[in-house]
């Protein structure tokens, strides 16, 4: 674990606490620009498909067929289902760019363990409230179990 993935679960957490509180994820356009500043010297390709990828879910009218060439890198694939589900009204466009900020900064497995981790607090959430599900909680656990298993060389 570098001292990067250590900030933007730092960060993770606290947007985290704001979702729960106040249902709305403030300052996650700046995680996502500063995710972008941080990977693009190093990977600009992933960059432009991880990008290419939110703004097919957050505009929409982009066509469909923009999708199509993304599915080529597996790192988009969480972000293009997050989009998918932007598209069809089903989730915030604030979580979704906290999918490509995830996706950006960090391998694929931990995209893979952020979805697993909303799945398993969406569970959780649901069987105790009505209301709307925050995301970003079960994205940081997942994100949190990723970093665990990272640091014990399970992952």
């Amino acid at each position: 674990m570098n001292a990067t993935h250590l900030i933007f679960l730092l960060i993770f957490l606290l947007i985290s606490l704001a979702d729960l509180r106040y249902r709305v994820v403030p300052g996650v356009e700046i995680v996502f620009c500063g995710a972008i500043l941080v990977t693009w010297p190093s990977n600009p390709l992933a960059v432009g498909v991880i990008v290419l990828a939110v703004a097919w879910g957050w505009l929409q009218t982009c066509p469909n067929a923009l999708a199509l060439p993304l599915l080529f890198y597996p790192g988009a694939w969480p972000v293009l289902l997050t989009s998918s589900g932007v598209r069809q009204g089903f989730v915030g466009r604030g979580d979704l760019l906290a999918a490509g900020s995830l996706a950006l900064v960090f391998p694929w497995s931990a995209s893979i363990l952020a979805l697993i981790g909303l799945e398993i607090w969406r569970r959780w959430f649901v069987k105790r409230n009505s209301s709307s599900i925050p995301a970003l909680p079960g994205m940081t656990i997942g994100l949190a179990s990723f970093l665990i298993l990272k640091t014990l060389n399970l992952a």
